[in-house]
């Protein structure tokens, strides 16, 4: 069992890492206009690409985030998905959003 402080510790750092994504995926939602050349619509829609990618992750970073958060509110946070063992705090403090212990974090992250 994970202790009560760790856990409070996790929610704030949780929080703050979802309030982050939010202001980056807007920022990320804007595209810039370069001008109206060939070169500038090329190079537009190579930094709308990127952005675009870039943005993707960033949502499901912020899923996962939200998903941990959840867990904590239903107080199951730090608990394996896949075999109910604790998450190693390290794990956890690494990766906040773990949803998986070491021995079972590739079949989801």
């Amino acid at each position: 069992m994970i202790d009560k402080e760790f856990i409070a510790k996790q929610k704030k750092v949780i929080e703050e890492s979802i309030e982050k994504f939010e202001e980056e995926i807007g920022r990320n939602s804007r595209y810039s206009d370069y001008g109206s050349s060939e070169d500038d619509n090329t190079q537009e829609f190579e930094v709308m690409e990127e952005k675009q990618a870039l943005k993707q992750s960033e949502q499901k970073e912020l899923a996962d985030l939200k998903l941990a958060l959840k867990r904590i509110d239903d107080g199951v946070y730090g608990v394996c998905l896949k075999c109910a063992s604790t998450i190693e705090t390290g794990r956890l403090k690494a990766y906040p959003s773990a949803a998986y212990c070491a021995a079972h974090a590739n079949l989801k992250e």
